[in-house]
């Protein structure tokens, strides 16, 4: 009986143990990327962890664009209204000018106040999200916490620079990078100092024409790109190229950015 007991007991503990295993497999559910840089010429490498076990969905996507190199060679930039994140992933150059990348279709907004339980990263330094777009407010005067811009996240990637908390909750943080790593943190440094001085970019400013069509938003709602530097754009007239009602999507409206031309991601793979 002992022999048995004993037989028994030992099954139960690797029974135990094997489900333990699997079960920290399913928490922890990773993929890592290899991230090459050029921040102002000079070539750096971060790598970057996905959440697949918080943001399935987007990370399935993510690993899909990054296996057809979608992020290959786009500019890295800082938008002047969000000076406390890099942006990844819209824009290229094409010669001498800046084109906006392929428009991918619109991703579901894996994030609490959107209904998806788990994704619980916040916006801080080390930490990457999907950005999204936000209607110009809702009834209460929220910009990005308004819902019908929940489910607007494409591809590109946000990363913070420092704590954004009012992000929390509102974005899918999908991946996450160790800020402590060596090669990680002179990667971030030097992409930021590269916005630190004006002598390293030229401010740009990007707004589209046309008129708002919502049947159209896999193809950028029928409106057209433009990116001009900042000193020829006082020569527009606003009130004759925005031809868009009020409740477009905020991201299709005017922002000024700062961009360096040997500032983009070099290029993106699995490992």
């Amino acid at each position: 009986m002992k022999k048995i007991l004993k037989k028994f007991t030992t099954f139960a503990l690797a029974a135990a143990m094997l489900t333990a295993c699997f079960g920290l497999a399913a928490c922890e559910d990773l993929q890592t990327l290899e991230v090459k840089v050029s921040a102002n010429g000079t070539e750096y490498t971060m790598t970057v962890d996905l959440y697949r076990h918080l943001a399935p969905e987007t990370c399935k996507i993510i690993e899909k664009y990054v296996e057809e190199g979608y992020y290959d060679g786009t500019l890295i930039y800082e938008n002047d209204s969000y000076t406390k994140q890099l942006m990844f992933g819209d824009i290229r150059l094409d010669g001498e000018n800046v084109v906006l990348s392929a428009v991918k279709p619109e991703i579901y907004g894996e994030f609490d106040k959107n209904g998806t339980t788990g994704s619980n990263l916040v916006s801080e330094k080390g930490s990457i999200g999907l950005w999204r777009s936000w209607t110009a407010s809702d009834a209460d005067g929220n910009k990005y916490k308004a819902s019908n811009g929940m489910n607007s996240g494409r591809a590109v990637w946000y990363m913070p620079t420092e704590a954004v908390s009012d992000y929390n909750g509102y974005f899918c943080v999908f991946a996450r990078y160790d800020a402590e790593d060596a090669a990680n943190s002179e990667t971030v440094d030097a992409l930021t100092k590269v916005f630190d001085s004006s002598d390293n970019y030229t401010e740009y400013v990007i707004y589209y024409t046309g008129e708002y069509d919502a049947a159209k938003k896999d193809d950028n709602y029928g409106l057209v790109f433009h990116c001009v530097e900042k000193d020829d754009f006082d020569d527009v007239d606003e009130d004759t190229v925005f031809t868009a009602e009020n409740d477009q999507l905020v991201c299709y409206n005017k922002q000024t950015v700062k961009i360096s031309a040997t500032t983009k991601i070099v290029s993106v793979k699995i490992i």
